[in-house]
């Protein structure tokens, strides 16, 4: 018996178009903090020295107000300003730990609400987005997209202008990967997409005088 024809073709099936992109990812705490604040940083530096300073000049004023009803004004002074320096130098001491705990309690509290720690298994494809998390599905059409918006390769999908269901960068294995997918979305939405974000800068507060 004769085997096959060393000069003979391979053939070659042409794939399937790709009818969407599917993705099973867990959120973390920086991508709550990403779209419920202006900042993943809940404790920026100088606006928290600076509120700590002004908390402590009110105290300071007020614990040696007898000293500047007595007259003596200079150790009145001496006493403000270092108790003000002294404050603004340990919230700087203490800024570390208190941004720990701070992200500590607030990741607690995300886990009790059961959104973190759980998988998400996402679509997106011509007819929308949808995902499904602990059992629970939820699905958009394009058309009632509030949104969309990208920021460092993480695109933020609105469906409401205070809830967003982000795809995060690092669930992409590549660059060319993200672009397919954002040529993709401008393909099948039909808008653009807003980067650098608006609405995931705004913040949960900012956003709740937007239009419906």
């Amino acid at each position: 018996m004769s085997g096959p024809s060393r000069t003979s073709v391979p053939k070659i099936w042409p794939a399937a178009a790709q009818s969407g992109f599917h993705k099973t990812f867990e959120l973390e705490l920086d991508d709550h903090l990403d779209i419920q604040y202006t900042t993943r940083q809940l404790l920026p530096l100088w606006p928290t020295v600076g509120a700590m300073a002004l908390i402590v000049l009110f105290g300071a004023l007020f614990l040696n107000f007898d000293k500047w009803r007595a007259g003596d004004v200079v150790i009145f002074a001496i006493y403000v300003v270092a108790s003000v320096i002294a404050g603004a130098l340990l919230t700087i001491l203490l800024l570390q730990p208190m941004r720990r705990l701070l992200r500590g309690i607030y990741r607690r509290r995300l886990t009790k609400m059961g959104v973190l720690g759980k998988p998400i298994e996402a679509t997106v494809d011509e007819n929308g987005i949808s995902y499904t998390v602990v059992g629970q599905t939820v699905s958009c059409p394009w058309n009632s997209l509030y949104a969309l918006e990208e920021e460092a390769g993480t695109f933020y999908f609105w469906l409401s202008k205070t809830f967003a269901h982000p795809w995060p960068a690092r669930i992409f294995t590549s660059d060319e990967e993200r672009q397919t997918f954002r040529d993709s979305v401008l393909k099948w939405s039909g808008r653009p997409i807003a980067s650098p974000p608006v609405l995931a800068r705004l913040g949960a507060n900012g956003r709740v005088n937007l239009p419906d």
